[in-house]
Formats: structure tokens, sequence, C-alpha cells
């Protein structure tokens, strides 16, 4: 088969276009395949489905459920940018099988819970994830844990003492290449501390209680009798390679500046997560010494100061548990740590906040470095004044889901939404509606951004589902509207709001579906007049006319019961264009069937190659589609263009059967033609 590199003379050939009109071409025999634009197979998707399997376990190999693990691309972690959500299981498995950009090659995992390693990286092997993050080992499987190690900085220490103090006491032989202590000793079992700990000092929320960073509230850990004292780490939700330090003074003698401290002890050399720049796995804990009575143990935490050679840098930021050595002005935000008291365990928990509290720079969620101490004999701490850990973790809705993960925590109907692209991201489908004809090949008759909403239950089932749809450009005279059909009977829609038809073509039934179908199809308008104004054609196609807005429709589908996980890896369903108020006319993207409504005796005819005996459809004899979609927001082509006149690599990844430039669509130097692209 030959494939043909470049469209664009037999594209302009081809051209059904006026220079006032895209008329529908009357005839029914089908072209001749000429030379092949793809290769037999090829569907034009710009998007893979991952299957996504995650195990969480505690430091004993304990499964934890009920944890709420987000899925990003690795370009965006913040909040909303989500690619999707799942709770973890009783055995604590995180299923899930997700739509990305076929050039993903990585994600990121992220359980927002104390204990286990946050935004793992995680590469696709044969479009699946397989892991483990927890246990013993910290992680394993899928998990990369390759970062960009960090140059010595100046006035770095890398043995026992320095010159710019107080001085930091520390031997790199007593630490291992990634900085964890070699002199570890049992780990105790820590899974009962998990969800407590988590309850109090979720990730990226600042909702630390005001009673625990009162500036009458402990900070420090006094010593009543002679004692040996140990260390464990518990968490790190930083960014940042942060270096741990103890310091002692006598008891009701604080220091008032650092210079009254005499040496700073390192605990933990580099205090991160193993395959997240580090070595640590929770619960590693290690023995700081033995203590007389009378004495106070305070922390410092060094920012981000552990460099790969094992030294430490001096310049950096130092955070003190003693509040008034800190740098910040403001008394309110001179505070850097909480410390809590789990008297069941005799433990007593440390939480720092790693980031200059002042500005907008900290999140104050206090658990950049969580740690605990205990001691022996076990009383020999004083728990005076130290606030308890609270240890009935909350469940108002009784649905098995605590509080602090909860998004609906007083609806036991509802745990959580996740989204289709994401909660930030909108879809784009676009189409030509010249089929069965080629038309222009402009692919901007009807381009229609979209996004998906579901509440998921605490079992991960669909409890409904919020649809959105925002046409951004119609380069046509013709009527188009759009629809989507969902992989569901309609017997399992309860109802559908929010739809607008300002015509009478298309017939409702009582449910708020299409009637006549045997898949329920959702129909949010009939035309896209309806919003962007009665009289309006080729709308934003044209760059030297004004930019018109249009309304969004907000589809809200209930459903009968609830339905599996599934259901949304499914998005975007399958959607279509119907052509010019014809109802029978449906374009739809490639391989993506009919639905019962749609005229079938248009396929197979003028530019169309349907076989709907090999699945084949909306499909030229020369391989050519009808209509795309995208992962994200797509810069359609201007009136008259078509799309390879656009993008430059678009032909090369047609006839390559998609391996090469999967990312065609990007802004990338020499991607774009951009004066061919409507960019307003």
């Amino acid at each position: 088969m030959k494939i043909k590199l470049l469209l664009l003379a037999m594209t302009l050939a081809g051209l059904t276009v006026s220079s006032c009109r895209k008329e529908m071409s009357s005839g029914t025999d089908p072209v001749d395949a000429g030379e092949k634009a793809a290769p037999d197979g090829f569907d034009y998707s710009t998007t893979k489905s991952v299957d996504v399997t995650v195990r969480l376990l505690s430091r004993n190999e304990k499964p934890i459920s009920g944890v709420l693990v987000s899925i990003y691309n690795p370009g965006n972690v913040s909040e909303g940018a989500e690619l999707t959500k799942v709770l973890s299981d009783n055995n604590g498995y995180v299923r899930t099988t997700l739509t990305v950009p076929s050039v993903t090659d990585t994600l990121i995992i992220d359980p927002a819970y104390i204990g286990l390693l946050r935004n793992a990286k995680a590469y696709i092997s044969a479009n699946a994830i397989s892991a483990v993050i927890g246990g013993e080992n910290g992680s394993s499987g899928n998990i990369d844990g390759s970062y960009e190690a960090k140059a010595s900085a100046s006035f770095k220490v890398s043995a026992v003492t320095s010159s710019v103090g107080p001085n930091v006491i520390y031997n790199t032989a007593d630490f291992d290449k990634d900085g964890r202590p070699l002199a570890l000793v049992t780990p105790d079992d820590v899974s009962g501390l998990l969800d407590q700990v988590t309850a109090v000092l979720p990730e990226k929320k600042n909702s630390v209680p005001a009673k625990y960073l009162n500036s009458q509230a402990p900070a420090n850990l006094k010593i009543t009798q002679l004692a040996d004292v140990w260390i464990s780490f518990l968490h790190e939700g930083a960014d940042y390679r942060n270096v741990l330090g103890y310091y002692t003074y006598p008891t009701g003698q604080d220091p008032k500046t650092p210079a009254e401290i005499s040496k700073i002890n390192v605990i933990l050399l580099n205090a991160s997560y193993r395959n997240s720049k580090g070595g640590m796995v929770s619960g590693d804990k290690v023995k700081i010494g033995r203590f007389e009575a009378g004495t106070t143990i305070g922390f410092v935490l060094l920012q981000d100061a552990y460099n790969s050679d094992k030294s430490v840098n001096l310049n950096a930021r130092r955070f003190y548990t003693n509040e008034e050595l800190n740098p910040e002005e403001n008394n309110g935000k001179k505070r850097h740590n909480v410390l809590l008291h789990n008297a069941e365990k005799h433990t007593f928990i440390i939480g720092f906040e790693d980031q200059f509290r002042e500005g907008n720079s900290s999140d104050n969620d206090f658990n950049d470095l969580v740690f605990y101490a205990q001691s022996n004999p076990v009383e020999a701490i004083s728990p005076v004044d130290i606030p308890y850990l609270e240890e009935n973790v909350k469940d108002t809705d009784k649905d098995g889901v605590p509080d602090f993960t909860d998004e609906y925590p007083n609806d036991p109907t509802r745990a959580y939404d996740r989204y289709y692209p994401s909660k930030l991201v909108w879809g784009t489908t676009a189409f030509e509606d010249q089929w069965p004809a080629e038309g222009d090949y402009d692919l901007n008759d009807l381009v229609v951004s979209y996004r998906y909403k579901f509440a998921i239950n605490s079992n991960n089932k669909v409890v409904n589902m919020d649809g959105e749809f925002k046409p951004l450009a119609a380069g046509a005279s013709f009527q188009n509207g759009f629809g989507v059909q969902l992989p569901l009977a309609p017997g399992q829609v309860s109802s559908v709001t929010g739809y607008k038809h300002a015509g009478n073509y298309i017939q409702m039934a009582s449910n708020g579906t299409e009637a006549g179908q045997s898949k329920a199809v959702l129909i949010p308008f009939d035309t896209y007049r309806a919003a962007f104004g009665a009289s309006s054609s080729y709308v934003n196609t044209y760059s030297d006319k004004p930019k018109l807005s249009s309304d969004v429709f907000k589809l809200e589908v209930a459903f009968t019961s609830v339905l599996p996980d599934e259901f949304t890896a499914a998005a975007p369903f399958n959607p279509f264009m119907i052509s010019d108020l014809t109802r029978g006319r449906e374009i739809h993207l490639v391989n993506h069937v009919p639905t019962d409504l749609a005229d079938l005796k248009l396929l197979k005819t003028i530019a169309d190659d349907s076989d709907p005996s090999k699945g084949r459809y909306y499909i030229t004899a020369t391989n050519r589609p009808f209509a795309l979609d995208f992962f994200g927001p797509f810069i359609y082509p201007v009136e008259k263009k078509a799309i390879q006149e656009g993008y430059t690599h678009f032909d090369e990844w047609a006839a390559s059967g998609g391996k090469q430039y999967a990312d065609w669509y990007s802004d990338h130097s020499g991607y774009r033609t951009t004066k061919n692209l409507y960019t307003k």
C-alpha cells in the first residue's frame, strides 16, 4: 500500500466549497481509493486507554483501604488537573482504566495519605501500569524513581562540623547513597496511626486546628527522667530533599537566637521517600541517644539542603521548633511544626511545614515532614499541655470514607467527583459536515468542546453524570446539531435535563433521551444557532470577523441505578454531528457506529467507504476521517484551509498510523502554520 505523505494537492483539488457556501454533494457513487493517506485500520485516535492497577500497603504489608488516589499527567499535578480519582478497596487495590493523550508515557500516582509516597512517577508499559505504593520497600512495580541529581552547594558539610553555626554534626558513613540512615532498628506497626495523622494533617489543605499552632502549645520534647529516645520517619509530602536534625538545651532555658544552640545533630540526612529523590520508607526508625532528665529536645529542618554527594548546604533556610528562631517577621507565621500526643501508643507526632510561611508559597498543611518520637521508659517524655491526636476518625455520613477524604461528607450516596478530560481541561471534537462527501477538510464545520463530571460513591460506582458542551465554531451555513451515544440502554437513564432544541426534528422520550434508540442518546443541541444566535453562520472561522461567544449546554443525567467504574473510561463516548437539520445524516469519529436513526443508505456512497461487516465506519477509501477528537483544546483551521495546511506533521502522523508525530497538534516549533489556524 502506498502512503501519501502530502495530501494537500489532493485536498485542494477535491474542494466542494464555493466562495460563500459549502454545498452538499448529491452524487452517490463511491470515489476511487487512489493513494492511501493512512494504513488500513488506523482510526485517527489522538488518545489511548491505560489500565492502572496499584496496591496501597502499610509498612508491615497491610492493605490500606479508603484512600482517594489521584492520577495526573506529569506536567500538572495541581488541584483540578486530576485525570481521574479512585478510592482504594478493602484489599488496598486501586483499579481503573483512563483515557490519556497518545503521547503520554508516564503518569503521576498520588495517594494523598500519610505514610505513602506522594506523586509517584509511574511509567506506562503496554498501555498499563502495575505498582505497589507502600510496603516494606516503599514502592515497586512501574514506579520510576529517577530524578535529576542536585549539585553540591557552597558551605557544605561532609563530616563532623562546620564554620557556619550552629555546628551541624553527622558522619557520611552513617548514611547510604540516598541519605537514609544505616543504623535502623526494627520498625513499629504504624498502620494504626496513619488514618489519625492524615485526618489532622491532610495534604494541601490549610486545615490544621489553630490550637495546634498556638504559641502556647508545646513544640519540643521535655525529658523528665533518664531515657533513650527513638525517632520514626512517617511521611514526607515535599518536593525538597530536606535535612532533619535535633538540638538540646536545659528545660526552661529556651534559646533566643540560633547562636545559643551549640550543635545540630543530623537524624535524617535526606528525609525523602524511596523513588522520590531519596531512600526513606515510612516506619524507618533510628535511635538518637540517651538523655538526662531536665533536657529539652528541639528539632530543625534544613530546607532542601541535601546534596547528592551526601553534603549539606549550610546556606539553606532553617526552620526550628523554637519558633522565635524562625525567619518570618509576622509572629503569627513563625510556627513551623505541630506536636501531638498519641496516648495509646505513647508516641509524640511532629509535623513540619517546610515553606516560608509569609507570602503565598506555603500551603500550611504541616505534613512536609512527619515523624514521631518514643522513649524508654515510655513516660519519660512529658505530655503536659500537648494536644491529643484525635483517635476517632470522623465519617459523618457513615459511608466508609473518612471525612478528610470524602468530598461529600454529609451525603452517603456520593464520595467524590471524577472528570473527563479533567476539571481544568475540556476536550474538543471537530467535524466535516459534507459527509458522505469529503468537503474542504478544514474540520471546522462544527467544533464542540466538552467536559464530563461523574459523581462516584464509596464503592467507586457512578451515581450520576453532568455533561457540558460548548460550540466553538461553525464553519458552515448548514444548521448542524450535536449528539452523544452512551454505552447504556435508554432504560438505564432516569432523566436528562439541560438540552436546548430550536427545531422540531428531534423526538425525545419521556426520560430526556432521544426516542427510537436502542442505546441512550443525548442531543445537547439540534442546531449550533441555539448557542450563537438565530442568524449566525460561518461562526469563528474567519480571522477578520468578530469572534462570537456561545452558550454552554449543561446536561444533567440521572441513572436508574449506579453504574460500574468502567463507564467513565468510555468517555467521550460516541459523539456525532447531525448535518443541516437532517436527522439521518450523522457524522461520527472513525469506526464509531451510527445510531439507530442514522440513514444507513448513505454509507459506502460518494467518498464514504464504510463497511459495517468489518466494523469500518466514517472513513474514506483513501483512509481519511470526517471527524477528529482531542483530549484537550484544539486550534482548528480557518475557513477553507485544510488541516494539513495548519499542521505541518498531520500527514506524517496519519501515514505512519499514529507512530510518528503523535503530538502533531501541539504548539512545538515547526508544527504549525499559524496563519492558517483560528487563534482569536
